[in-house]
Parts: C-alpha cells; structure tokens; sequence
C-alpha cells in the first residue's frame, strides 16, 4: 500500500499543491457567513455548485435571500454561475429550474447565468465555491434552513462543515466547476440553461496549479467522484492526470482508504452515512493493529434508507456488528443536553487520521459517495491544522470539556445512553451507538421518500 501524497493517476485527476492556505469552519452560521461575505466582496466572479438547495434561504447576518445575492452580485457585472444537480425527481431538495420556476427568475430580471446536471440513479452532490479564481470553499452544507446550524446547537440544524482554501488548490476547485459547467447533461442535451445559451456559455479552463501563487505552507489535494460515462475528455491537467475521465473518478474512495490503511495511531470520523463495507472493514484492521477509532454518525438514520437495496443493507448491518466485536472502536450519536430526546443530526464528512491528515467534503462513506455521486473532498496532510480541528470538535461535543481518548468517549457514551433512558440531563452530548443495532428500523417505519421508490431511487433526503 502506497503511502505519499501523490494519488495512483487511475483514481485521481489532481495531484498535491504546495503552499495553500486552509481554514475549517464548524458548523452553518460560521461557514455560510464566511462563504456569502466572500461572495459580496467579489470583483470578478463567483462559481457555485449545489446539490441540495433553498433560494430563498436568508444566509447569517442578512435580511435577503440567497437569490437575492446572487442576483445583486451578478447585476453589479460579476459573472455569477450556478452549476444546479437536475434530480429525476421532482419534491426532494434540487431546484431542477422547472418552467415555473425559470418563469419567476425572467420575472424578476435575475441575470444569473445556470445550467443544469443529472447523475442517472444517483446525485451530484458536491458543494464548492469558487471567487474570484482566489479563494474556494469545498464542505457538505447544503443550501437549506438545517445548514444554519451552530456549535451550541441550541436551535437545530445540522452538525458540519466547510473548509475555505487559497492557493494553488484552489485551481483543482476551478477546474473540476468548468469541466462539470462545459459538459453539464441537462444543458447539452436539452438545453436546459438560464437566462440563454449566450449568457450561460462555456468557460475556458482555469489557470493552472503552477501558474499561481502561494498562499501559505499548507500542502492539499482535491479528491473527488465522478461517474464513469458522465463526462468526456482529460481527467485533469496536462502532464499529470492523462486518463479519460469517461471512464470515471474514484479518488474519494482511494483518498479514504488510504488514510484508514496508514493509520497507525487514533482515527476520528464524521460522517452522515457509514456504510460502505470495505471501508468497515478496513476500520476493524485499522483497530486491530492498535489504531483507536471513533466514529460520530447521526444517533437516529435517516429512514429514507429504509429504501436502500436489502441485500447491501444486510452486508452493511454485517459489517458493523463485527466491527462492534474490536475492542478499541466506538460508534456514537450526539444529542442536546438540556433536552435529550432531540438528537443533533450529524451531516458532516470528515476523517482525521494520527492528529496529522485530514479529508473534509460531501462524500459519504457509503457506496454512492464512491462510485455513483460527484463529490468533493479536500485533503490536508497538516499536522497543526488536524489536531485543533479535532480538539475544537471534540470539545462541542464534550459541551466544553474535551474527551481525551477513546475510553473517555466510551465512557461518556454510555453515560449519556442511560441519562436518554431515564430523561436525565446528559454530562456532555455524546450518547453510545450499538453498531449491531444501528441501522435497524423499528417495525412499521417508513421512509419519506416511499411514494418514489422506483428501483432506482437514490435514498438520503438530508445527504
């Protein structure tokens, strides 16, 4: 097993930048505020891609929507860009720019230029922000009311992340927008873009990696999925990542395996969905080696996995019941203190491997996120910047006090596992997980999704 930090050029279409720099937001107020002031200071441009959206959602500290920014943005002659995933399904979260709805925007004038992609079966589910061509953001918040979350949680939303680059990385962020922009699937095979054709036209590529300067001492890597026959062409840029992207992108999954294999100390995980048996697996060799591993997964499922295929259903309960049996592993929910029954619904993506790398973006760690769904991750290879995440996390969920280890973890899940039992007050928000237990549904669950499954319904309404 290979352990630099350059990706095997089957899996990976970017390479590692030299001299970034990286700041990690926790939670929406904090990264969606830092996100929408970058936007309204922009000079040039402002290239977004979305997955799960609300226009009119008012960002923190405004009193407009986010439509409405983006329309002041774009009519103050910034090239505005909105890349929207097209859902085969109408009701769930995408703005699929309907006919009403594209009606509305010529209403209002909005000369925001976008167009439209659709993943058959499955999601394009990156979240990135690129202004100016200077600064990206790359994280899992959605453009939805549950991203206006913050560390207290006091007031709902969704625990996550965001993290804001600079540097020559930034580059990768731009350039996987314009190859995703110049071949998006609803716009070249029906049209489907927003005002025109001319107004939301092709873009050149970026400048690349080398051509930029320095930002900082931080090293990264863009790491992302892309299904195999979406898209056509170089992976990457020349002289580095030549393969046919047709044939697709797994570097998510490389990237995840890869920090799980060379662990050799403590691995930290958050994550909305664990699920994917191989990388399970890979957790319970990690363990056995001597690695301590704590998980952080929602305390309830997301019931919109009820239609998830049976048999990968039972081969993930598999896998978890036997990483269960390892002793130095430990899978935990997190729940409000001074109200117990109400979870806090974990939807970040992180993994911190030995306090010195960490991977943070949109995918799952489930089968989709590696194989199906375009998702964007970032890798940071920084020691400094891997341990104060972790610690800053780990004092949240502490509620101010930050477990040392796994058997503090252990230790104060349990607590907080009976505490929910008997309506007590919880000694901090982490609450113990059974993993045999986990993602089994109680008797006459449903998911909210039922009235569309189809054999091809792509389960995770909040994902």
């Amino acid at each position: 097993m290979t352990t630099g930090l350059q990706p095997s050029p089957e899996t990976g279409s970017y390479g590692t930048r030299r001299g970034n720099e990286a700041r990690i937001y926790v939670d929406g107020q904090a990264a969606l505020g830092a996100i929408f002031d970058a936007i309204e200071k922009a000079r040039r441009s402002v290239w977004v891609t979305v997955s799960f959206v609300d226009l009119a959602l008012v960002p923190p500290g405004r009193n407009c929507s986010i439509l409405d920014v983006f329309a002041a943005r774009a009519a103050a002659g910034i090239d505005v860009r909105l890349l929207f995933w097209w859902s085969e399904y109408a009701g769930i979260g995408s703005f699929r720019g309907d006919p009403e709805e594209l009606a509305a925007l010529r209403e209002r004038n909005i000369g925001v230029a976008m167009r439209w992609d659709c993943v058959p079966k499955g999601c394009h589910h990156q979240k990135s922000y690129v202004v100016d061509d200077e600064v990206a953001f790359v994280g899992g918040i959605n453009l939805t009311r549950e991203a206006l979350s913050r560390p207290e949680h006091d007031g709902g939303g969704f625990h996550d992340l965001f993290a804001e680059l600079r540097g020559p990385v930034v580059a990768d962020v731009a350039h996987n927008f314009v190859q995703r922009w110049n071949q998006a699937t609803e716009t070249i095979r029906r049209g489907h873009v927003y005002p025109s054709p001319q107004a939301a036209g092709p873009l050149p590529d970026p400048s690349p990696p080398g051509a930029r300067k320095e930002a900082g001492a931080r090293d990264a890597r863009i790491e992302r999925t892309i299904r195999h026959g979406l898209y056509r062409g170089r992976a990457g840029w020349p002289g580095e990542a030549e393969f046919d992207l047709s044939k697709g992108d797994a570097g998510v999954r490389h990237g995840i395996l890869e920090a799980i294999g060379s662990a050799r100390r403590t691995i930290y995980i958050e994550n909305q969905f664990l699920m994917d048996p191989q990388t399970i697996s890979a957790l319970g060799r990690a363990a056995s080696r001597g690695v301590e591993v704590v998980a952080v997964v929602p305390l309830e499922p997301d019931r919109n996995l009820l239609l998830y295929p049976a048999e990968r259903m039972r081969e993930t309960r598999a896998a978890l019941a036997k990483l269960g049996e390892c002793e130095r592993v430990g899978l935990f929910g997190l729940a409000r203190r001074e109200d117990p029954e109400q979870p806090i619904y974990v939807h970040s993506k992180l993994l911190i491997a030995d306090d010195e790398r960490v991977i943070l973006g949109s995918a799952n760690l489930w089968p989709p996120s590696y194989w199906r769904d375009s998702e964007l991750n970032v890798f940071l290879p920084d020691p400094d910047l891997a341990a104060d995440l972790r610690l800053r996390l780990w004092r949240e969920h502490g509620a101010g006090e930050a477990p040392r280890g796994l058997a503090d973890w252990i230790e104060l899940g349990q607590a907080g596992w009976h505490a929910r039992q008997t309506g007590a007050a919880l000694p901090s928000r982490i609450v113990a997980i059974r993993p045999a237990e986990y993602y089994v549904f109680p008797d006459g669950a449903q998911a909210p999704w039922e009235h569309l499954a189809r054999p091809h319904v792509n389960p995770g309404s909040r994902r």
